[in-house]
């Protein structure tokens, strides 16, 4: 009896490790942030997740042809073909405070070049609304683009 009620504790305390309640607040924003790179360029983005959060919030990028996902923490190395050398973009993704049915959400991309020496930021706070027990994006609340020189 002693193992059984080990194990189930076991189960219960794995599947509430790998659930965070801030994934499904920002789960609207994958579709938000594929849609706002629609058209713009025939070349993949390349990304890098900041966070285990962000990586599993954006999970499904990995299936769309238009992300390159690069492993974390690993360095960049260009293609060799010849080509231009793609930079990538660092995503990260944060829940800023909750209200109830409501959350402040800011979704943050990096692109730096010579070492980090410069770049730009382009960061964005976004309303999230929860409707019928589904998250979804309310209104985007601000933007910014920060340079780096």
């Amino acid at each position: 009896m002693t193992r059984l009620k080990a194990s189930l504790l076991l189960f219960i305390v794995t599947g509430c490790l790998h659930r965070s309640p801030d994934a499904a607040v920002l789960a609207p924003l994958v579709a938000y942030l594929t849609q706002d790179t629609v058209g713009q360029s025939h070349q993949p983005v390349y990304l890098v997740f900041a966070d285990e959060l962000t990586a599993n919030v954006f999970k499904s990028l990995r299936q769309d042809s238009r992300y390159r996902i690069l492993p974390t923490g690993k360095p960049f190395v260009c293609p060799s073909d010849g080509g231009e050398c793609p930079h990538p973009y660092v995503l990260s993704v944060r829940v800023y405070k909750m209200m109830g049915d409501s959350a402040i959400a800011t979704l943050q991309r990096s692109y730096s070049v010579n070492g980090g020496q410069q770049g730009i930021t382009y960061s964005e706070t976004i309303l999230l609304v929860r409707r019928d027990r589904k998250w979804r994006i309310g209104k985007r609340l601000s933007g910014a683009a920060v340079l780096l020189s």
